[in-house]
C-alpha cells in the first residue's frame, strides 16, 4: 500500500469512528430502543413541524391539495394544504396573502391539534375577479414562517 492509500485509509477509520461506526457503537453507547428493537427516536415527535405546503386549484375530503398549480383564472378559488408532522396538543397555522404590490389582501389562522401526519386547507377567493399579476402566500407555524408560495393569475 502506498503512503497515499494508507493515509486515506486511516482518515477513514477515524471518521468511521467520530460518527459512531454503524449500529454496533450505537448499542455500545448505551442507545434505547423502543419495544420493537427500534430506536427510540423514531417515536412520533411532540413537536410540530411542517412537512409540505401545496398550492393548487381543489382539495380533497382529505386536506390535500388534488388539483396542483401555480396558475389562476381570476374568478378562481386558490387553495394551499399544509401537510404536518408531530404530536403537540395544540399548533396554530396560519398565513398571509399577499399581490404583487406587498398589499396584504387576507390573513388568516387556525388552531389543530394534531394526530401525527395532518393535512390543513387554507383557501382565498376575491369578493371580484382577481387582478392579472403576481401574488404570494406566507404559511406561519406557531407564529414562524415556514413556507412560502407564489402564484399567477392570468386572464
Amino acid at each position: 500500500m502506498t503512503q497515499v492509500a494508507r493515509s486515506l485509509a486511516a482518515a477513514a477509520l477515524v471518521a468511521l469512528a467520530g460518527c459512531g461506526g454503524g449500529d454496533n457503537a450505537r448499542e455500545a453507547q448505551g442507545t434505547e430502543t423502543g419495544a420493537a428493537g427500534a430506536p427510540a427516536d423514531t417515536a412520533p415527535s411532540k413537536n410540530l413541524e411542517v412537512a409540505a405546503v401545496m398550492i393548487g386549484k381543489h382539495v380533497g375530503d382529505s386536506g390535500l391539495i388534488t388539483e396542483p398549480t401555480f396558475q389562476f383564472a381570476p374568478k378562481d378559488t386558490v387553495y394551499i394544504s399544509v401537510s404536518t408532522t408531530g404530536k403537540p396538543a395544540s399548533a396554530t397555522l396560519s398565513t398571509k396573502w399577499r399581490f404583487q404590490t406587498g398589499e396584504v389582501l387576507d390573513s388568516s389562522s387556525k388552531t389543530i391539534q394534531p394526530k401525527g401526519e395532518d393535512a390543513t386547507e387554507f383557501h382565498l377567493t376575491s369578493p371580484k375577479d382577481w387582478r392579472v399579476g403576481t401574488y404570494s402566500v406566507t404559511v406561519y407555524a406557531d407564529g414562524d414562517s415556514v413556507d412560502s408560495k407564489a402564484f399567477v393569475v392570468k386572464k
